[in-house]
């Protein structure tokens, strides 16, 4: 069986200690972000939602493109950051990422561009790593389309 975009992604995310859910449609999207929600006990402040533009494959990493600084502040405020993203749109690597954001740029759509490659992490002098200093301490990736 050949490894597809999405079995990359998904590992490669995992390894960068995102948690990957894969769900067939939206609809199950939506009811994955509540079971996140819920079981981390959030009214819906401690859990930010944000949609990726485009996922790389190659290193698990999501894009997420907005003009609305609201969206920016989703994905690196709250303890738990869910990303929303399709299957469809995970690319290989960084360089086939290239033309859609030069797109983006030239159309004037891309205000805030983030690439977000698991939680949070930083490490002092003394190279003792920390996660959730600088933003969330969880990642959630709900994966949208094809298989569960």
């Amino acid at each position: 069986m050949q490894e597809t975009a999405a079995d990359v992604f998904t590992a490669r995310a995992e390894a960068a200690a995102a948690k990957v859910h894969a769900v067939p449609d939206e609809a199950a999207a939506a009811k994955a972000v509540e079971s996140i929600r819920a079981e981390k006990g959030a009214d819906g402040g401690a859990v930010g939602v944000a949609r990726a533009a485009k996922g790389i494959a190659q290193t698990g990493t999501c894009i997420v493109v907005t003009d609305d600084e609201s969206v920016r502040l989703e994905t690196m405020l709250p303890e738990v950051s869910v990303i929303l993203l399709g299957r469809t749109d995970i690319l290989p690597d960084l360089p086939s990422a290239a033309p859609f954001l030069r797109e983006q740029q030239t159309q004037g759509r891309a205000s805030y561009v983030s690439f977000i490659t698991g939680p949070s992490r930083t490490a002092d002098i003394e190279r003792v790593s920390a996660i959730g200093v600088h933003g969330p301490l969880e990642l959630h990736i709900v994966l949208i389309g094809g298989r569960p």
